[in-house]
């Protein structure tokens, strides 16, 4: 029988430690694709810094523009936006945050494309999280 030097079999089991935490890891990791994503689009136009138009009005543009490419659901509600400008000012506005889960994301940049036109936006915050777990609970039986 033909013996393994030592520094062999400390790198074998450096090798198998190392596996098995990838795979435990891999494990709690969410399925690649599986994403979360949050847009935050201001109602103040880029140039003048104030809502120019009704605030339904900017509601209903944001809404309908999320349903044209979501139209299976997503959540949307009203929040109000804080921020800094170039010259250090304090500006407040009207702000919806869209949610959109497992979604792909070209078709949430192009909500974003689209909202930024219509509202003439300069940016809108998109945030991507991974989705560790997501289910439609039905109550306890």
């Amino acid at each position: 029988m033909k013996k393994i030097p030592f520094i062999a079999c400390c790198a074998l089991a450096c090798v198998s430690i190392g596996l098995s935490t990838w795979s435990l890891i891999r494990s709690y990791l969410p399925a690649q694709g599986e994403k979360e994503y949050t847009l935050y689009i201001g109602t103040n136009d880029k140039e003048t810094y104030q809502l120019e138009m009704p605030l339904e009005e900017a509601k209903s543009i944001v809404f309908n523009i999320c349903m044209d490419h979501f139209p299976d659901g997503f959540t949307m509600y009203d929040a109000r936006g804080v921020w800094r400008d170039e010259k250090k000012n304090l500006t407040y506005e009207y702000t919806f945050v869209c949610l959109f889960e497992h979604a792909d994301a070209k078709e949430v940049y192009k909500v974003a494309d689209e909202a930024m036109v219509a509202l003439n936006q300069s940016t809108i915050l998109v945030v991507t999280n991974n989705v560790v777990t997501a289910d439609f609970y039905k109550g306890a039986k």
